[in-house]
């Protein structure tokens, strides 16, 4: 069975796998036996790296056959390579004679260790055209296979992400199961069962639509994609919402049901198409957001644009038809009449109440509303994400950098198993360490013999709400609830990690920490790499570092901020030589000197060959590299001579000591602190005010600053957003002009925008969140409902010729305004009140929308008519006329 054609696989734990597959040739220099015969070193190396040609001779071509010429590429074999001769400076000596030889694979780059033992694994992630879940299957069949031939090995999969995958979409097919159920039962008990009916035989055809168009633009149906069809949801069924009530309102009017059917769309076209329109162009800007949040958002706009376009499709082809066969109207008083009586009525009362006093009613509404929000907003905090669910827990970090691979495993190892003793139970799947890399929370991947990461791979979260425990089991694909273990939050598990982890801080070694740096994480939704990250500069790199020291201790002093690093991580010591005077009067220079060395402490690939097996690399090195010392004893030959002298009279020995990694940007050196914030307790935006006064005396001293982080990407963010919504705004208000005709009314509409904001922020203090970004995206989308909302009031009130006229106009658009407000918070309930993992991603989306839409109902039934009444200076009717009228 092969997988290539599914997935890319890494191998850890085992030598790096090279190019080709096998073992490579190395060849030991003894570099006594080699001064014994008098040989110079470099120019062994020399003769050794010439014993094998992997480049083709020529070719000779006679008329009428060709003959291809090349070398044997080397001997095959151990005996046969230590037997041969080579020319070493007129010397003949055979390989054997100066060296050790054996086939070898490579050194070790990484190690691995499940649960506290140490193995080989296999990192097998899906390619673009994959299906994680199907891979999965491919490998299990794989796996059973392979214990059967290999019975003396245990197979283990873990941090499978099939399981996580058919979990979020069991989550999310169960949220638009429930919503669909809740939307048709809203308008099975609010309107009737006709017109319930016809908007639900619409779904499917509407959904199925999308999800072709989406597969034809080549983008795949995953997590994001159906939450977008869940926010799409309610909005889904409006259009058709709007038609048939039109259309049932036209048949209780006493029209024929075929002209009611087509008289009814018709009448709607216009304002149902500007509605369409208006929420396309709101969602469509936000492909102009730029970086990850871009990438990780894009989906999204696309899916609920295809959705409303072939909703609106729906609306207009088939859903007269299905109006004509299935409406009906009932002449008997019941409980859904009666309902809308009652509602029309509370509704007329309202109306004329504010109508009263058109002005002061308007000025006391709007300055109230302005208020509130401007009250709101000042006390709301914003952070780019919402904390959510995951199934992972991540501890990572570095040792001193002198630190061999081996080293590192040992020391690891210590905090492993503490971990392995304390943090255990049905919670935890399993604790994976990998030596030799860490991951970043961006899954950049950072490589060394001194880096470490350890997951803590966590079991599927139990049900934790009701929606979780009654309804989601019914309603997914595939559910199992062995699978649904986990008791208790990432993030507290994390917490539990922290006190395993705090007393490692503190170990030290020869004077000095044993681990330099050591993160317990939980992994976010990796548009950044840290919450907070600060870049300084400065002329001199002693100086940065005392600014890096400072930074980091404003941070410390802050309640809530921990995980606080920096990039400034001394490298290896370096010693550099200096040829003096008496070394170049004996002839040598720097490059001679390198040539001699090179042959005893540079470990590298000095050729190819070819054996049965396939390419062989042949590596040549020496013992006395592991020998720091050595340096001290090496002797190396005076140039035209067969005598040597000692290194170190020749050269001076000057030692440096520099940094793992040389950061730079635009040219100027800079280090970067990190940090990781608490949300609950502080955010970015609080953390960058408090270090306000760090910040001025660091600018004073001549440091150059620069915020990133989670910081520097909501400003960006913010200001990508607010471009978007600008665009949408002028898209939204060309698109009302077109159809009202009247840059006033388009105004009116357009003025509910602002005015909303106060049912958004009300619903994120409801439910106990902060602002994020998703958040601000359901605020655009949430603009456009209400234009929509509005241009429908306002497209049936424009012809009034007095308020009587005018409040009875609003009025009759009091059940579609109702009903498509209500659809559409119940397609969201699930995911503002149930929202569970990385669902949780999107709550802030739909409560801006949710809560936005429900106060923006009574904007538009109750402002929008004042506004107009107010705008068009609308005459009271005279009372001749009110008497008619009632």
């Amino acid at each position: 069975m092969s997988l290539t054609a599914h997935a890319d696989r890494h191998l850890r734990g085992a030598s790096a796998p090279s190019p080709q597959p096998g073992r490579g040739l190395v060849i030991r220099i003894n570099e006594q036996k080699i001064l014994a015969y008098g040989l110079q070193p470099a120019l062994a190396i020399e003769a050794i790296k010439n014993i094998s040609s992997v480049f083709p001779v020529g070719t000779i071509k006679e008329r009428g056959s060709h003959l291809y010429i090349s070398t044997y590429n080397g001997e095959k074999n151990k005996e046969a390579i230590e037997s041969t001769l080579v020319n070493v400076g007129g010397a003949k000596v055979r390989i054997g004679d100066i060296a050790d030889v054996s086939f070898e694979l490579s050194d070790e780059s990484e190690l691995s260790h499940y649960n506290g033992v140490r193995n080989i694994s296999i990192n097998v992630a899906k390619s673009q055209d994959g299906n994680a879940i199907a891979l999965v299957k491919e490998i299990r069949t794989l796996l059973k296979e392979q214990e059967k031939l290999h019975p003396e090995l245990k197979y283990e999969i873990y941090a499978d992400t099939s399981v996580w995958i058919k979990n979020r979409l069991n989550t999310v097919f169960a949220n638009i199961a429930f919503g669909l159920a809740l939307v048709f039962l809203a308008m099975l008990l609010f309107i009737n069962s006709g017109i319930a009916i016809v908007v639900a035989v619409g779904i499917p055809v509407s959904l199925m639509t999308g999800l072709i168009v989406t597969e034809l633009m080549d983008d795949s149906l995953n997590m994001l994609s159906l939450l977008g069809a869940l926010i799409a949801l309610g909005m889904l069924v409006d259009e058709a919402i709007v038609v048939a009530e039109n259309i049932y309102r036209h048949l209780e009017e006493g029209m024929e049901r075929r002209e009611a059917a087509i008289v009814g769309a018709l009448e709607m076209f216009p304002a149902v198409l500007t509605a369409t329109l208006t929420t396309v162009f709101a969602f469509l800007p936000m492909l102009l957001l730029s970086g990850e949040m871009g990438m990780f958002i894009k989906i999204i706009p696309i899916m609920i644009a295809v959705l409303l376009l072939s909703s609106l499709f729906e609306a207009f082809y088939f859903l007269p038809l299905h109006a004509h066969d299935f409406l009906k109207v009932s002449h008997s008083q019941s409980f859904t009449k009666k309902l809308w009586t009652k509602i029309s009525s509370w509704h007329n009362v309202v109306l004329h109440i504010f109508f009263k006093r058109k002005w002061l009613s308007l000025i006391v509404m709007v300055v109230a509303i302005l208020s509130l929000t401007a009250v709101m907003l000042k006390n709301s905090k914003f952070q780019l994400f919402p904390d959510f669910d995951t199934t992972q827990v991540h501890v990572y970090g570095k040792v001193n950098v002198n630190n061999e691979l081996e080293d590192t495993e040992n020391i690891v190892t210590e905090l492993e198993n503490e971990l392995l003793k304390h943090i255990k139970g049905d919670d935890i799947s399993s604790i994976t360490s990998v030596i030799g890399f860490k991951l970043d929370a961006k899954n950049i991947v950072e490589t060394g013999e001194h880096l470490f990461h350890i997951f803590i791979d966590l079991s599927e979260r139990a049900p934790e709400n009701v929606f979780d425990v009654y309804v989601s089991p019914y309603l997914s694909i595939e559910y199992d609830e062995e699978l649904l273990k986990r008791q208790r939050d990432a993030i507290v598990i994390a917490k539990d990690v922290e006190k395993v982890v705090a007393p490692f801080h503190e170990l030290k070694k020869g004077g000095n920490l044993l681990f330099e740096e050591l993160v317990v994480k939980v992994p976010g939704a990796g548009v950044i790499a840290s919450d907070v990250e600060i870049s300084l500069s400065a002329k001199e790199e002693q100086k940065i570092l005392q600014g890096v020291e400072e930074l980091q201790n404003a941070l410390k002093a802050m309640d809530g901020v921990s995980n606080i690093s920096n990039d400034a991580t001394l490298g290896e010591k370096e010693l550099k030589l200096r040829v003096n005077e008496y070394g170049q009067q004996l002839g040598f220079n720097e490059e001679l000197i390198s040539r001699e060395l090179r042959s005893y402490y540079l470990k590298g690939e000095y050729g190819k060959m070819f054996n049965e097996s396939g390419l062989v690399r042949i590596k040549i090195e020496s013992s006395i590299n592991e020998q720091i010392d050595s340096i001290n004893r090496v002797e190396v030959q005076i140039p035209s001579s067969d005598r040597f002298v000692l290194l170190r009279e020749v050269c001076d020995f000057v030692m440096t000591q520099g940094f793992v990694a040389l950061q730079k940007e635009n040219g100027v050196r800079i280090r970067t602190v990190m940090a990781s914030l608490d949300k609950k307790k502080i955010t970015s935006a609080e953390a960058m005010q408090k270090l306000q006064p760090t910040f001025a005396k660091l600018k004073n001293d001549g440091f150059v600053i620069d915020i990133k982080g989670e910081e520097k990407e909501n400003a960006k963010n913010k200001r990508e957003m607010l471009q978007s919504a600008l665009i949408a705004i002028f898209l939204i208000f060309i698109t009302l002009v077109w159809l009202f005709d009247s840059i006033k009314k388009s105004l009116i509409v357009i003025s509910t925008i602002p005015l909303v904001l106060l049912g958004v922020l009300f619903g994120h203090m409801v439910m106990g969140i902060n602002l994020t970004m998703p958040g601000m995206i359901g605020v655009v989308g949430l603009a456009v409902v209400v234009v929509n909302d509005g241009l429908i009031v306002v497209s049936f009130i424009r012809n009034a010729k007095n308020t009587e006229e005018l409040m009875q106009m609003a009025q009759t658009r009091l059940r579609p305004i109702l009903l498509t407000s209500l659809t559409t918070v119940l397609g969201l309930s699930t995911l503002i009140f149930f929202a569970s993992g990385q669902a949780m991603i999107l709550q802030p989306m739909a409560i801006s929308l949710g809560f936005g839409i429900a106060w923006a109902t009574f904007l538009n039934l109750i402002y929008v008519p004042l506004l107009y009444a107010v705008v068009f200076k609308i005459k009271d009717a005279d009372k001749s006329e009110k008497s008619k009228v009632i």
